[in-house]
């Protein structure tokens, strides 16, 4: 009986170890989003299109905004591809969030392209491009929404990615 007795403890012990909630130490803030508020570690909010399903070109989608401060706002976009491409094509949308209205609106917009024939060297299977967009007004929550589009022997396939929002500030924080 003492043995049974001590198992069923010794197994309790283990299953309360093992379901131990744990925590990532960070500076987490409070960012304004389509949804309700979500968190975001370093001042710096991205998003992987998980949400879409994989296409027999493209694999990944990512989007990146930071806060750089004094009203600049960092921007990366990456798009991966499952083999080498003919031709990629970045278009990037920056949206402010109009409090008064409560929507958002697009503010700037940005497309960039790239061709194996014009970038013979450059590797299109994993294509990135980052830059600043300077002088926005401060104190306004952003997002960036992107459209990841490829082209392969005459085939499109295009990709579309979205941050939450991110309060751009005078200082990087």
């Amino acid at each position: 009986m003492k043995k049974r007795l001590l198992s069923i403890l010794l197994a309790l012990l283990m299953v309360a170890s093992v379901a131990t909630s744990t925590y990532a130490q960070g500076n987490v803030e409070q960012i304004l989003s389509g949804s309700p508020y979500v968190t975001t570690i370093n001042n710096k909010v991205s998003r992987f299109s998980a949400i879409q399903p994989r296409g027999s070109i493209i694999s990944t989608g990512i989007l990146q905004i930071s806060n750089k401060g004094k009203g600049n706002i960092g921007v990366y976009i990456q798009t991966l591809t499952h083999q080498e491409v003919d031709e990629t094509i970045f278009g990037v949308y920056l949206d402010r969030w109009i409090a008064s209205e409560k929507r958002w609106a697009t503010v700037a917009n940005y497309k960039f392209t790239y061709t194996k024939e014009d970038n013979p060297d450059d590797d299109l299977t994993i294509k990135s491009i980052a830059f600043d967009i300077e002088g926005q007004p401060v104190d306004c929550y952003y997002k960036l929404r992107g459209a990841h589009l490829v082209i392969l022997n005459g085939n499109r396939e295009m990709l579309t990615s979205e941050t939450d929002g991110i309060l751009i500030t005078d200082n990087v924080e």
